[in-house]
C-alpha cells in the first residue's frame, strides 16, 4: 500500500521496480534491518503534492477556533490573585530526559530538576540562587531548588519535564529526584477543543522553604 501511493519516493530510497517487488523488498528490509530503514526519499516539490485541497492551498478557516480568536481581542486571561505566577510545566533543557531513565548518575550538567524564574521575582519572594520553594497549583504542591534566569518574563516560571520519579539507592532505601509535573496539573483545566491539559499555562504561587525536603522510604 506504501509503495503504491508513494512510489517515486520509495523508488528512491532503493525499493523501485514493481510494486509487488517494491513492497516485498521494503518488508523484508524492515524485518532484516536492526536500526530502522530509510522507506523513502522526498524531494522538496513533494511536500506540496501532500496537500490535497485544490490548489493546494491550506485551509486555516476552523470554525469551531473563530470563537476562541475573538477572544484574544479581549485581553489577557484571567488572573487569580491567590495564583499570581504562571507555571510551564515541561520546559525542555539541555539536561532533559524521561522516566525511563531510573539512575540519576545520567544527570551530569546543570543543576538538576531547578525551577527556573525571573530575577525580579526572585528578589521579591527573598529568594537567592539555590534557595529552595515550595510550589503551589490548585492541584497540588511541589518543592525544588531556585534558579534566577532573566530568560523568563515576571510572572513566568518553569519546571523540567521527565524529572519527579523515585530512585532507589544502594542501601534499598529510596529518594524522589525532581517534581513529577502531572502531581501538579488538572486534566480538568484544559483546552475546549484539543482536550490536552494546559502544561504551559498552570496558575501557581510560591513561598520560599529554605531547605530541601526528600521523599525517602
Amino acid at each position: 500500500m506504501y509503495v503504491r501511493r508513494h512510489t517515486a519516493a520509495a523508488r528512491r530510497a532503493g525499493f523501485g521496480g514493481s510494486r509487488i517487488n517494491a513492497g516485498n523488498k521494503l518488508f523484508d528490509a524492515i524485518l532484516a534491518g536492526r536500526s530502522g530503514v530509510v522507506f523513502a526519499v522526498s524531494e522538496y516539490a513533494d511536500s506540496w503534492q501532500a496537500v490535497r485541497l485544490p490548489g493546494q492551498r491550506i485551509n486555516l478557516y476552523l470554525p469551531e477556533l473563530m470563537p476562541e480568536l475573538a477572544k484574544l481581542d479581549a485581553g489577557d486571561p484571567p488572573k487569580d490573585p491567590s495564583y499570581p505566577f504562571i507555571l510551564s510545566a515541561g520546559e525542555r533543557r539541555s539536561d532533559t530526559s524521561n522516566t525511563a531513565i531510573r539512575d540519576p548518575g545520567w544527570h551530569r550538567k546543570g543543576t538538576f530538576g531547578t525551577l527556573r524564574i525571573h530575577p525580579e521575582d526572585a528578589a521579591r519572594l527573598g529568594c537567592a540562587e539555590g534557595d529552595w520553594i515550595r510550589l503551589t497549583t490548585r492541584r497540588g504542591s511541589a518543592e525544588a531548588s531556585v534558579e534566577i534566569t532573566p530568560d523568563l518574563q515576571p510572572g513566568q516560571v518553569s519546571l523540567p519535564n521527565g524529572h519527579g520519579i523515585d530512585y532507589h539507592r544502594a542501601d534499598g532505601s529510596r529518594v524522589r529526584r525532581g517534581v513529577a509535573l502531572n502531581e501538579l496539573t488538572d486534566i480538568a483545566d484544559r483546552d475546549p477543543i484539543a482536550g490536552t491539559p494546559w502544561h504551559k499555562h498552570v496558575p501557581a504561587r510560591i513561598e520560599r522553604v529554605g531547605v530541601p525536603v526528600e521523599v525517602a522510604g
